[in-house]
């Protein structure tokens, strides 16, 4: 298949399914976790420029650099986490920042409990990632009174200064067409859909919906949702979840995961049911590690998955911070790149040597957020 059969009209159809506003905010004030429709006022837009091409050798006139910041993660045994963590280390150490972690291994109080801890500490920025979004939002509001930074990862909470994340509904929706075209190309242009999603997080039910809504405007009616259900974002429980509904919908020949361990545990669950992998197509999400990359280049089954590019998320996180602390305003939403990438693209995006796939910034960087929000 042609890259340029894969890309058509993608655009145009994303357009007409999103409204590109971003909401108003103010820097180092508590923001609602829901976005408002006003737009970015001009100098969040500038704010935002100015973090995109921020140089740890070259900061702006007059600019303080924070000496410490700490980020509260909720799950850093995850691949994503680990490779997020150690853009935002190399990212500090440019900057001379000593940056820190304190992982709440998704246990809501001890999130609480490491925010407390790191204002103890006279942290300069806070970076902040929730075990649970809603029971996050008043201890962050709490800790945003005192005028400290708070730069939010991946998914939104009450009291942040900005959000750095994907807009994942946007990211699955330009992977839903890129499956739809795939599908009506290889697939005799009918989709029966197996979504092995989070309801938990607002963030991964807007990936599953952004990819249903996607591949159905190739597709139409020729794309259904056989079922969708919850692997945690785990590989193990997916495998057990898939394996399930596998057995009721044994006609399924699109499995889509709303991150890498979703999607390939769907897709070791309908290799050990003895179906036709040949019939199969494997959407993916995030692609943060080794193993989304190794299968994408190995020609199976796995044919996509809507990169987030978790050391360049890194970067953000921590120049965001740098550029908050110096009182620059900033959009409730700092919006990171995603795009689809296939066999085809990845070595734009990452270089390989051996088994290590570095990540090429530049690259990544001229990825086209126009039109999310």
């Amino acid at each position: 298949m042609t890259k340029t059969s894969l890309w058509r009209g993608w655009a145009a159809r994303f357009a007409l399914a999103l409204v590109a506003l971003l909401a108003l905010g103010q820097i180092a004030v508590a923001q609602d976790a829901t976005p408002s429709p006003d737009g970015a006022t001009a100098a969040q837009m500038e704010g935002d420029a100015l973090v995109r091409g921020l140089d740890p050798t070259a900061p702006p006139d007059g600019w303080t650099i924070p000496g410490k910041v700490g980020h509260v993660t909720n799950y850093l045994v995850h691949e994503w986490y680990q490779n997020l963590t150690k853009g935002e280390q190399a990212r500090a150490d440019e900057w001379g920042i000593d940056f820190s972690i304190n992982d709440a291994n998704l246990d809501l109080n001890k999130s609480l409990a490491a925010v407390d801890d790191y204002l103890a500490q006279n942290v300069d920025v806070l970076n902040f990632t929730p075990v649970n979004e809603e029971a996050s939002g008043p201890k962050i509001t709490e800790a945003a009174t005192t005028g400290l930074p708070i730069i939010c990862e991946s998914s939104p909470t009450d009291g942040c200064t900005t959000l750095v994340s994907i807009d994942d509904y946007a990211a699955g929706y330009k992977v839903g067409v890129w499956a739809g075209d795939y599908v009506n190309e290889n697939l005799d242009g009918k989709a029966v859909i197996l979504d092995v999603g989070l309801p938990a997080l607002s963030t991964t039910v807007n990936r599953s919906q952004g990819f249903v809504d996607g591949i159905t405007s190739v597709l139409g009616e020729n794309a259904t949702v056989a079922q969708s259900v919850d692997g945690n974002g785990l590989k193990d429980v997916a495998v057990q979840v898939s394996a399930d509904a596998l057995t009721a919908h044994p006609d399924v020949n699109v499995i889509f995961g709303i991150n890498d361990d979703s999607a390939l545990g769907g897709m070791q669950s309908y290799e050990a049911a003895g179906l036709d992998m040949e019939n199969l197509l494997v959407v993916g999400f995030g692609c943060e590690g080794n193993a989304c990359k190794d299968a994408l280049m190995e020609g199976g089954p796995y044919k996509v998955s809507a990169a987030m590019f978790p050391e360049y998320q890194g970067r953000l996180l921590i120049d965001a911070g740098v550029a908050a602390f110096n009182s620059t305003e900033l959009a409730p939403h700092t919006i990171a790149p995603s795009t689809p990438m296939t066999a085809d693209n990845l070595a734009e995006y990452y270089t390989k040597e051996g088994d290590t796939y570095t990540p090429n910034f530049e690259a990544i960087a001229a990825i086209s957020i126009e039109g999310e929000k």
